[in-house]
């Protein structure tokens, strides 16, 4: 039949950056200008209720440009949908069918599957979307790698600063003037000098801002002797936590800090299972690849509480540029180097995120 093609392409899942086992298959079908995609897939550990996006794409100077077709929402481990779009101007981006190298489909848990008929290989860290300008709809726009990691980290300062307000009630002012700094990315030679200055003047870390003064040396009386109050007289000024208790225990084995820098402090070593017991909202780490890779690796993961009193879901792991990349896919756009995480030939540390308990 003129005009009619049809053909089955089986789908693979990638995992860090690399090929894994097949999860499904996709059946494409074009007839005339209609083009129809089936998606069959079971995955293993996959959460219900997470989007996930299927594009096709095509090869540009090394790199693969997404085309958005469509989207569905994932099942229990399984993903399941049909999708449709013209044949030869495939997400109305002026690509044919036959242009295409293939399929991609990424979930906003992280998961990353793709097909290709081309015969070369597929790397994730060479995708890149393909999208039209507002004010020309046939010339694009493309985001790569290094543009996404930035969306990630933009993503992770808005999270942040949304967490900033839940938690303002609980939080003194000044530390939360103060916290933007400390709480942006740190790179491996930041975090080097800061361990650095630390060492040489032999005192814990102390967040930017305003610090308590100095006790009397012995035997110098107070500048400021306390007033006390009369018999019968509550306190003008009763003690004020500086840090909002959780309201709940919390799960998992208390440690010291890893960092030794005396800024993270209440530090629990926890499991995947945990993050769901923390808060209704911190549940889909509990499937997060990025998060059981790291844990099948290290064998736990990190809560800890910043001077401001927000606590951090931390992944040990290595920094590189890779897994930088991966790291901001999955939802951890922060790294902080820690000698008790050991990586051969690099920097061993935790990769982390804030979270809401």
């Amino acid at each position: 039949m003129a005009g009619y093609q049809r053909f089955v392409a089986y789908v693979y899942e990638y995992r860090k950056g690399k090929k894994d086992g097949s999860s499904g298959y996709v059946r494409v079908e074009a007839r005339d200008r209609k083009c129809r995609v089936e998606v069959h897939l079971r995955c293993v550990g996959l959460e219900p209720g997470s989007r996930c996006r299927v594009y096709g794409f095509v090869r540009q100077e090394g790199l693969m440009d997404g085309i958005l077709i469509g989207s569905c929402v994932t099942g229990r481990e399984r993903i399941e949908c049909a999708l449709e779009t013209d044949t030869g101007d495939i997400g109305g981006m002026g690509k044919s069918l036959q242009e295409l190298g293939g399929l991609l489909l990424i979930s906003d848990a992280g998961g990353f599957w793709g097909t290709e008929w081309d015969d070369q290989p597929i790397r994730p860290e060479n995708f890149r979307e393909w999208k039209k300008k507002e004010t020309e709809p046939r010339k694009e726009t493309e985001k790569t790698g290094t543009e996404y990691q930035k969306a990630a980290e933009k993503k992770g300062r808005e999270r942040e600063e949304k967490e900033e307000e839940n938690q303002k009630d609980g939080t003194l002012p000044e530390v939360q003037e103060n916290q933007k700094e400390s709480d942006r990315i740190m790179t491996v030679e930041e975090i080097q000098e800061d361990v650095l200055k630390t060492s040489e003047t032999g005192n814990s870390y102390q967040a930017p801002g305003p610090h308590p003064p100095e006790p009397p040396r012995p035997g110098q009386p107070s500048p400021h002797p306390p007033k006390l109050p009369r018999p019968g007289q509550p306190s003008p000024h009763p003690p004020k936590p500086s840090r909002p208790e959780p309201s709940r225990p919390l799960p998992g084995i208390p440690c010291d800090d890893p960092f030794n820098d005396g800024y993270f402090t209440d530090c629990r070593k926890i499991r995947p299972s945990d993050c769901s017991a923390l808060c209704r909202k911190n549940g889909c780490f509990c499937s997060n690849r990025f998060v059981m890779y790291g844990y099948q690796n290290f064998g736990h993961l990190l809560l800890c509480r910043n001077p401001r009193g927000q606590y951090i879901l931390g992944v040990p792991g290595g920094y590189s540029q890779q897994e930088r990349f991966m790291a901001n896919m999955f939802g951890f756009p922060y790294f902080k180097e820690c000698p008790d995480i050991h990586i051969p030939g690099g920097k061993g540390g935790y990769w982390y995120c804030f979270i809401n308990i």
